[in-house]
């Protein structure tokens, strides 16, 4: 199979899966539950308008709430989900109103058979759509409007007085008039998820979540898309064989130029100098965001708490887990940003005019974002920002927090960065037209795509149909991660393996061609999984189902090019320079195909994804995934363009191996001796016992997830201070070894470095 053909096939992949994509997003916008001008009770009284929701949907995200419990199981996976427990208060309180007018007693004090009927009427009382579309008005019946009080209690004592057990502080939100509004946004989010979709028999979230009390079970759908989702993964993965085999796909030429370790000799430009002092900004922030998932660790079990009570007090679990998520995207963002900035001269051949002076603007303008970001975040959460929260302190949006204008000033620093990077690589470009510089184009083509999707989380904005605001936000934070990261991990993995020597550009190219367009197909579409219970239509269920199935698919395939390039060398008894950064690369790959490819596809199947949504499974895939590979892949790229950068004789390689298991070890300690067994526990309470009681403070306080929540400071330990603190010692203790900037704006690199690509 040609070069030509995998390029085209790759590029029909893309613009195929986005176009489902837009096409379904557009279907759907059709077809929302909807937002009610008027919420009446049985007497046409007004109980409260459309203006309320979308106050109480401002009043979630400018308090980072999202950050701390959930809505339609979108979320922190520790708080309540704020949906299903509404819908359970909801369901009690009709269950009361009902037992009390027929048997003239609570319906805890009645027997089996008068409960199971008072569980049959509360359901008709729940299920119809009492929604008239031509007058915009919800019509609640008397029993529902006795619900719509009872939640109005419920939140209004929790977010004013706290509550320890979920780890809420006291005075969450101050101002009784926003309590009000948020209760009647939660009531209808309780609403979404249990009244029919009209024309179907299944809610406008497909029956999520699981509660057997008002007749929310998974669908026809549910359990039909499953099975096609596990026939499309057979398929496939016996069509990759098949390709892998009869094109030859891992096989090829030995090994390309030996390009990295020139590089170890050569001087540096100015702007690979400079492009040093954002991997020191890396570590630190590594290591803020590490400390504060500890702290998370520890607020799960001890919820509200701390060993000194202060840190408690004035850390409340939002800010903490919302530092969590931010420094995670800046410190990944940031080393991808450097290590561009550090290969920019090597390819392009030559230092632009300036590069230097332009790496420095953007270096402060990343530390504009990030310290301007997260002080607002927390001005935010405290309600210290007034209107202005939307736009300078916290969104609400779990991944996208930041408020609006450092989304975008983050998005013009992006693209600022690919002006800094295209300036260096640009007239190569032009000049060449080989397999080397269609690799550089794939490479740059990437690098596009990573800042052009990130502007996909301006399309919504304060006051959007939550529904619509969540596609538009997982397209960043499942397309940009699952889809766009991939393909540019692709590219920088393909572009290392031909600079380390492991692969010719050739060869390379032609995995990174048939890997991305395997990538497109299945994690663009496959971005549906995350629309199953959102509000969507039921066709995300299949779309979903079937394509995100694939996903683990495409995962192994150029790194196990680079480990078979790699044996040989070591078979050769020759030493190889760059064996940390090449570990990390293999570790990237090991979490990409376990933590996202096959826990991915596990928890990505409808009908266990119906029961485990939102639960400790969803963060075991999301550590796995998020740190174990793109995390790994940055430090892979750390190390890489590190080795360039300090002078060799100052170069060890002992505290790396320190740190390479210290990060992976801890990880895989993490994942399967703390958030797997408990994720397992919650999903089979969820199908046992319905979702609500699953997310409950009870679940956390069961001694076996008390047992297993502190037990999880050792591995929290271990990344932390076997693999974070040794990579930061590492970087300190040699950064005043950097090598000199010995390579003028204009002189010709490739000429240091005696080669000619």
């Amino acid at each position: 199979m040609s070069l030509k053909t995998l390029k085209w096939a790759a590029i029909l992949c893309f613009v195929v899966a986005m176009a489902v994509l837009l096409g379904g997003g557009i279907a759907m916008k059709k077809d929302l539950a909807p937002y009610p001008g008027k919420v009446v009770g049985p007497d046409g009284k007004v109980l409260f308008e459309k203006a309320n929701i979308i106050a109480g949907q401002n009043v979630y995200q400018r308090y980072g709430l999202m950050d701390h419990g959930a809505v339609w199981g979108h979320g922190s996976q520790r708080g309540p989900e704020f949906s299903a427990a509404s819908l359970h208060i909801i369901a009690e309180a009709i269950g009361d109103y009902l037992a009390q007018k027929d048997y003239g007693k609570p319906y805890n004090d009645l027997d089996d058979l008068q409960k199971g009927i008072i569980d049959v009427k509360t359901k008709h009382e729940i299920k119809p759509n009492r929604y008239d579309a031509a007058k915009d008005t919800l019509t609640l019946t008397t029993a529902q409007v006795e619900g719509l009080k009872r939640v109005k209690q419920h939140w209004d004592k929790l977010f004013k007085e706290g509550e320890q057990r979920y780890g809420f502080l006291p005075g969450t939100i101050k101002d009784e008039n926003q309590r009000i509004e948020i209760s009647r946004f939660f009531f209808w989010t309780a609403w979404v998820a249990s009244t029919l979709r009209p024309g179907t028999d299944y809610s406008y979230t497909n029956n999520w979540p699981p509660d057997k009390r008002v007749g929310n079970v998974a669908s026809t759908e549910t359990y039909f898309y499953s099975i096609a989702g596990i026939v499309a993964l057979l398929l496939v993965l016996g069509l990759f064989v098949f390709w892998i085999h009869r094109y030859g796909l891992w096989y090829g030429e030995p090994k390309g130029v030996a390009l990295a370790e020139k590089l170890i000799e050569m001087p540096l430009t100015r702007s690979q100098l400079h492009a040093a002092k954002f991997f020191v900004v890396v570590i630190l922030l590594f290591l803020l965001q590490t400390t504060m998932g500890g702290l998370l660790a520890h607020y799960t079990i001890h919820p509200g708490s701390f060993f000194v009570q202060f840190v408690a007090d004035f850390i409340p679990y939002t800010w903490a887990k919302t530092w969590h998520l931010q420094l995670m995207i800046f410190w990944i963002a940031t080393t991808w940003m450097a290590s561009a900035i550090y290969l920019a001269p090597i390819i392009g051949g030559k230092e632009p005019a300036k590069q230097g002076v332009l790496v420095l603007i953007l270096f402060g303008a990343v530390l504009l974002v990030a310290v301007g970001s997260l002080t607002g975040e927390v001005l935010g959460i405290k309600g210290l920002l007034g209107d202005w929260w939307f736009w300078l302190g916290h969104q609400g949006w779990e991944f996208l927090e930041l408020g609006r204008l450092w989304q975008i000033l983050l998005f013009g620093g992006l693209i600022f960065w690919l002006v800094i990077v295209y300036r260096a690589v640009g007239k190569h470009l032009k000049a060449h037209k080989d397999e080397f510089s269609a690799l550089i184009w794939f490479y740059v083509f990437s690098a596009v795509l990573v800042v052009a999707f990130y502007g996909f989380g301006l399309f919504y904005g304060r006051g959007s149909h939550l529904t619509m605001a969540v596609y538009w936000r997982w397209f960043v934070v499942h397309l940009w991660v699952e889809s766009i990261f991939e393909f540019f991990g692709i590219a920088v993995i393909a572009l290392l393996m031909v600079t380390m020597g492991l692969a010719t550009a050739k060869s390379a190219l032609r995995v990174a061609y048939f890997t991305a367009a395997l990538t497109f197909l299945s994690g663009i579409i496959g971005t549906a999984h995350h629309f199953y219970w959102y509000g969507g239509a039921a066709f995300w269920v299949g779309w979903g189902a079937i394509f995100s199935s694939m996903e683990p698919i495409p995962l192994l395939t150029l790194v196990v090019r680079g480990l078979m390039e790699y044996r040989g060398i070591r078979k050769e008894g020759r030493e190889f320079s760059y064996k940390w950064p090449m570990y990390f690369l293999v570790a990237a790959s090991f979490w990409n195909f376990l933590g996202a490819g096959i826990f991915g596809f596990v928890i990505n199947l409808p009908i266990i994804n119906f029961y485990e949504h939102g639960t400790y499974l969803t963060m075991h895939h999301g550590h796995t995934a998020m740190f174990g590979t793109y995390g790994m892949l940055s430090v892979a790229l750390l190390l890489f363009s590190w080795r360039g950068m300090v002078d060799k004789a100052h170069w060890k390689d002992g505290i790396l191996k320190l740190s390479f298991w210290g990060l992976n070890g801890g990880l895989f300690l993490m994942a399967f001796g703390t958030l797997l067994p408990v994720g397992l526990m919650q999903t089979w309470i969820a199908f046992k016992e319905d979702y609500w009681v699953a997310r409950s403070a009870d679940f956390f306080e069961k001694d076996a997830v008390v047992w297993l929540g502190t037990f999880r400071a050792i591995p929290d330990t271990i990344i932390i201070v076997l693999g974070v603190l040794p990579l930061a010692w590492f970087l300190i203790t040699t950064f005043p070894h950097l090598k000199a900037a010995e390579i003028k704006d204009g002189e010709s690199v490739w000429e240091r470095l005696g080669i000619e690509l």
